[in-house]
Formats: structure tokens, sequence, C-alpha cells
């Protein structure tokens, strides 16, 4: 399925950011701009999820994931519990966000490669975003929260205030730098923070932000009023 504006954040998801007019604030890291825009235009990249080399429905696979992910994350914000398999949903949903958002910054960069054939002769070709998503996929050592079995770890939402969000809004905690995770957080809307795992200190509440500012490639979103546009021009 060939989709021209592809968006690295779900719009479904992004919609709780949005006023009544439904407009966000959207930092582009990589273009150094932070802009107010309609939901519809934030996180869009071009044809973002088309490969040119592995012939698999990128963007229809991301499409059932979101379909089932986003019923599951507004039982959430309104505090009920979740089935096993809606758990499951969820944890496929920050799955999927925690993938595209290691290539976020990598949109529009074309990955020199050679394959091979069935008939043994080579080919050069050049691998687009899609592709190396695939391709990862496949990698020992990426992270996978599916993996660790977080669905039955301790589910809790709470409420908070101004929480923006991006590509890097699934945050991994540790009890130090190397640790393996024990907690997962993942902002819901503004108002609701999704934590999975073992309670964070209160200290971390304060600069959720912060961290996700720091984490994202690429795109950070928020309320219209609550970001710093002019820091997009500041960022190294």
């Amino acid at each position: 399925m060939s989709v021209k504006r592809s968006h690295m954040l779900s719009r479904a998801y992004l919609k709780q950011w949005g006023d009544k007019g439904g407009n966000v604030e959207v930092i582009d890291i990589l273009k150094r701009i932070g802009v107010t825009t309609d939901v519809v235009n934030a996180t869009v990249v071009s044809y973002g999820y088309e490969p040119e080399v592995l012939k698999r429905d990128l963007e229809g696979e991301f499409s059932k994931i979101e379909a089932l992910g986003i019923p599951a994350l507004s039982k959430l914000r309104y505090g009920h519990k979740l089935s096993d398999q809606e758990k499951s949903d969820t944890v496929a949903f920050l799955d999927m966000h925690l993938h595209r958002g290691r290539y976020a910054d990598q949109s529009e960069i074309d990955t020199p490669a050679v394959l091979l054939k069935t008939d043994g002769t080579t080919e050069e070709a050049k691998l687009k975003l899609a592709d190396r998503l695939m391709l990862s996929q496949h990698m020992k050592d990426l992270l996978r929260l599916a993996s660790l079995g977080i669905e039955s770890w301790p589910w809790a939402v709470h409420n908070t205030k101004n929480l923006a969000t991006g590509d890097g809004a699934v945050l991994l905690w540790g009890e130090a730098q190397d640790d393996a995770p024990s907690t997962v957080s993942f902002p819901l809307s503004p108002e609701h923070l999704l934590m999975i795992g073992r309670p964070l200190d209160a200290r971390h509440f304060d600069s959720l932000n912060a961290r996700l500012a720091q984490k994202s490639r690429r795109w950070i979103v928020g309320q219209v009023g609550t970001l710093n546009l002019d820091w997009a021009r500041t960022v190294i």
C-alpha cells in the first residue's frame, strides 16, 4: 500500500495533543524549526514506509498495529483495565513507536547496498527508510519490549500536566545506566503517563519532557503554548 504522507508518529495518537482546532506545536530537530500546525501535517514524511528493495506492506502492518493499539491506549486514559490481548496490542504499539523512533532522523537518507540475487549475481541498490526498518527488525541485539514480558509487569496511569511526546517518547528506565530496563514510561496524553514496571521516583516526573527531548531524534510534539519553539534553532 503506497501512502504519500506517512506519519512517523501515529496521527490518531497525536490527536490527544491537539487543541479544538486540531493544532499542535511541533519541533523538527533535524530541520531546526518549530511550528504550530494541524495534527494532519505533524511528523509527516514523504512515502516514509514504502520500501525500495524489500517486498512487504510496511504501511499496512503499521496500520494494523495502530488500529488495535489506539483503542487500548484510550481505555488506559479513561482508567479501564486491559485484557491480556489489549496489553499485547499496547506493547506492539509501543514497540512500533520505539522502533520507528530509532530511525526518525533518517527518512531522507538512502543507504547503498549490494544485493545477492538467486542466480548468484549481484546488483547495486539503495535502501530506503522502510527497507532499513524491516531489515533491522531481525537484528538479534535489538531491544523489543515484547521480549521483556512487560505485559506481566505492574501497569499504572499517572495524572500529569503538559507532557510532550515525540519519537523518543518510549522511555526505558533502569536502576543504573547500564542495567536492563525495569520501567517503561509513555505519555498517553498531556495529562496521562503510562508507567509499566517499577514505579519511578517522584523526582523523575519533573524531568520527563527534558528526557524525552534528549531521546528524540527528530520530532517533539506538544500542546499549543507549551513548547519553546525557538529551542530548535539552538540544537547542535
